[in-house]
């Protein structure tokens, strides 16, 4: 329990100070898209609505017809073709480029016979240009060279001096050949030169905006708008239609509609939208308390929220069954969980509700939208369940309006078109959360569990790296991740997470692989020719390696967390006690330990304690399953009492049940190991453990 002093801190808090602020601005989103979508423009008759009474025009007006001279317009620009001009500053690029290369050339030709293999390949790879072709321009005699030097500098030229577009390339350089044949060169001369021309030759053309623009103005000046005459009686809308854009347009020519200038419905938005935002921050702090730490996600929610009901105000205008609502519980149940996921679907359910003003009918089937998704899934890990939530939401849409059609003795063909648009928006919401879903990871560097599964690919290049360059640590690292894995199931932790970070936290040890014992010939331990301190800064030194690697290789922010803590501020014992034995009284314990931090979340402290246990356990002579549980436990204890748990948010219940996966796992891939922990201190912490078991039973006798 927090003292009244340590809440009133918190509040104080410019962290929680912004977390708040993202609620705000979250609840001021949803006021203006909602109110927007339903108050729409300054009329009482509004786009997208079902007029219940026919509209008679009230007197006769001309108006234009804008599809229709839209079609026209688009008609005569697709006639105009485009302005080019020379980019000038790719041909700057090109002529200096040229220059230099032939400095560069000129700069080794006095001395090329002494230069090695290597540098002529490096040159001839850093100017992108064959060996062949090199070893010409270097050799060749000087008059032959200055021939072509010319040549090549004069065509060149001559063919920059007009825009050359990408489709125009290949003709030019083929162009540029056959002049090259007429002039009456040697064959080496030839295809040097050509050679020189196909490198250096590039599009120069780029569009002139402006001259473009003015082609297309000048196109349209001669084109009238198409006109519409509307006569005075005539049914501009009848009784059951949709209102449309185009609708709109004609009411407003005719003075038809009035302000809604019903200022009370603005409190009535504001009150509606800011409980549904206080209650979904209760519902996070309830449910998924881990959010408010991440103020990532919460900015992550505003964007993917507001984006995808904007895009169903939208899109629900073609038709009541093209709302791709689906799309978003299915990105918050990949991104952000499911338990966030059924929140935010609960909160936004009466809220479109209400917005847009739907019937029974239409309310149901966003509902349907919202919801299955959750029900269907647990998670979301595999493009395939994606695709299957596409696909089934397709069919339950097609079958909604298919009876709803019957139910309203819609026509046939009308039906059709709604089943073909409910179908769009099963489907729709499946490819929009694909596209948004990997969009999101990468602006917002939240890693999905798509993300995950592509980490956990055997074909990674870290991966495969570190099978061949660490077999020892690689077949280490998967036991850790079955060990960690199975706590995590037991304890209702990510074991996606937890697999991928396992695989990936001793991916340092491939910078010194033969450091590490696991990695070693039998019978060669390079330590034994080192100090203790070394061999320790070695040791330790795999974790900050582990780090720029994962950085190097791009790996999500959590998973490099991983890499960083997954030692905590242990101390390697080993080297510890030989330099005791060495100096004694010299020895500076906190030299011999790990820099830390410690273990923060739950996956992190779940590799953390797999990977010492897997250690321990394989640096065990004779295991067997008492002797399996002993070492286990007595880990857990020791860990605990060092003080390297208190940063996690692990709790007395979850260690024991860690102990007993752990234990169970361990049992069933018992076998030898080169000895890294030593004998003593595994015996030491069995030895423990069986001492606090007995010392326990005698309290409660």
């Amino acid at each position: 329990m927090k003292s009244l002093r340590e809440k009133i801190s918190l509040l104080k808090s410019p962290l929680l100070a912004f977390r708040f602020l993202n609620f705000i601005l979250y609840g001021i989103m949803l006021f203006f898209l909602f109110w927007f979508s339903s108050w729409g423009a300054e009329w009482n008759i509004k786009e997208g609505e079902v007029v219940n009474r026919d509209i008679i025009a009230p007197r006769s007006v001309e108006i234009i017809d804008v599809p229709s001279t839209t079609e026209a317009q688009n008609r005569v620009l697709s006639t105009v073709s485009p302005v080019y001009r020379v980019d000038s500053q790719t041909l700057d690029k090109i002529r200096q480029e040229l220059e230099e290369f032939f400095k560069s050339v000129e700069e080794v030709r006095p001395t090329y016979l002494l230069l090695s293999l290597d540098f002529r390949d490096t040159f001839s790879k850093k100017w992108r240009i064959t060996p062949g072709v090199v070893e010409w321009l270097v050799a060749s005699p000087q008059e032959e060279y200055e021939k072509v030097r010319g040549i090549t500098f004069d065509l060149i030229n001559r063919y920059l001096s007009s825009p050359i577009r990408e489709e125009e390339l290949e003709n030019k350089i083929l162009e540029a050949y056959s002049e090259l044949e007429r002039m009456g060169l040697t064959g080496d001369e030839i295809r040097v030169a050509g050679a020189l021309i196909f490198r250096f030759l590039r599009p120069t053309a780029v569009i002139d905006i402006e001259s473009t623009q003015k082609e297309r103005l000048k196109a349209l000046e001669s084109l009238q708008p198409v006109k519409r005459i509307i006569k005075r009686g005539e049914v501009i809308l009848r009784k059951g239609e949709i209102v449309t854009k185009e609708d709109i347009e004609i009411l407003r020519a005719m003075g038809l509609g009035g302000e809604q200038g019903q200022w009370f419905q603005l409190l009535a938005w504001a009150l509606v939208i800011g409980g549904a935002v206080v209650a979904e921050y209760f519902y996070i702090k309830k449910f998924a308390p881990s959010l408010l730490e991440n103020d990532s996600l919460l900015l992550l929610r505003l964007v993917v929220v507001g984006g995808i009901i904007a895009m169903n105000i939208l899109t629900f205008r073609l038709s009541s069954f093209f709302v791709i609502i689906s799309a978003l519980p299915l990105i918050l149940l990949s991104i952000l969980g499911k338990d966030y996921a059924l929140g935010e679907s609960l909160i936004l359910f009466p809220l479109l509700l209400w917005g847009d003003k739907m019937d029974f009918l239409q309310g149901f089937y966003i509902y349907l939208n919202l919801f299955l998704p959750l029900f269907w899934l647990s998670r979301i890990s595999k493009i395939r369940d994606l695709v299957k939530a596409g696909m089934m939401m397709a069919l339950v849409n097609m079958g909604l309006s298919l009876v709803f059609g019957l139910q309203e003795s819609k026509e046939l063909t009308r039906v059709l078109a709604d089943a073909f648009y409910g179908w769009g928006g099963g489907m729709g919401g499946a490819v929009i959360a694909m596209g948004g879903i990997t969009l999101l990871e990468s602006t917002f560097h939240i890693t999905s569990e798509f993300r995950l599964m592509e980490l956990l690919n055997p074909t990674h290049p870290l991966l495969k790296r570190l099978l061949i360059e660490a077999p020892g640590t690689y077949s280490h690292s998967l036991m850790v991740a079955n060990l960690a894995e199975a706590a995590a199931e037991r304890i209702g932790a990510n074991p996606f997470l937890v697999r991928a970070g396992a695989y990936y936290h001793d991916i340092g040890k491939i910078k010194r692989p033969y450091f590490f014992i696991e990695n070693q010939m039998e019978g060669h331990n390079i330590h034994n020719r080192l100090s203790p301190n070394l061999s320790s800064l070695i040791i330790q030194s795999h974790v900050k390696d582990g780090v720029e690697i994962a950085k190097q290789y791009n790996l999500p922010p959590e998973i490099r967390e991983i890499i960083a803590r997954h030692h905590g501020t242990t101390i390697i014992r080993y080297f510890y006690d030989k330099a005791l034995r060495e100096r004694k009284d010299e020895v500076r314990e906190e030299e011999f330990r790990y820099p830390g931090p410690l273990p923060h979340t739950t996956e992190e402290a779940l590799i953390f304690l797999a990977d010492s246990v897997e250690a321990a356990v394989r640096s065990t002579a004779h295991p067997t399953p008492s002797r399996v549980d002993a070492i286990v436990n007595g880990i857990l204890q020791k860990y605990l009492r060092d003080g390297q748990l208190d940063e996690s948010p692990l709790t007395m219940r979850d260690m024991r049940q860690i102990a007993q996966a752990f234990v169970v796992v361990l049992n069933g891939m018992i076998h030898s190991r080169v000895p890294y922990y030593p004998e003593e201190e595994v015996l030491k912490m069995a030895k423990g453990n069986v001492n606090n078991e007995k010392n326990r039973n005698s309290k409660q006798n």
